[in-house]
């Protein structure tokens, strides 16, 4: 579970500021009014907007499991082939260039 000093620009002054007038959890941030907050020093209602959007974003991705998506799988597949792809036409290529020299050199 994610601690008030996680949500970014939450230091442990700040959170213990919030602590003390009831945002004590960072759900409990996630789901605040940004006047609320701002009642804590240093924190207008610009940056409790942004602090409230941090701490749900950090609920989100707290929530959210690691495993990427199937569109994800596939482009590291493509990406993977594209490499291969890639690899062999670079060698390909020196062969080429190498036999076209020494064909212009046995034309001479």
């Amino acid at each position: 579970m994610p601690e008030l000093v996680d949500i970014k620009g939450v230091g442990p002054a700040l959170a213990k500021a919030f602590a003390g007038l009831g945002y004590g959890t960072v759900e409990g941030i996630a789901a605040a009014d940004p006047a609320g907050l701002a009642q804590a020093p240093g924190v207008g209602e610009s940056r409790a907007t942004a602090l409230i959007s941090a701490a749900q974003a950090l609920l989100h991705a707290a929530s959210s499991p690691d495993v990427p998506g199937p569109n994800e799988k596939e482009k590291s597949q493509k990406n993977a082939d594209q490499k291969k792809k890639n690899k062999g036409g670079k060698k390909k290529r020196k062969k080429d260039k190498k036999a076209k020299k020494n064909k212009t050199k046995n034309n001479k």
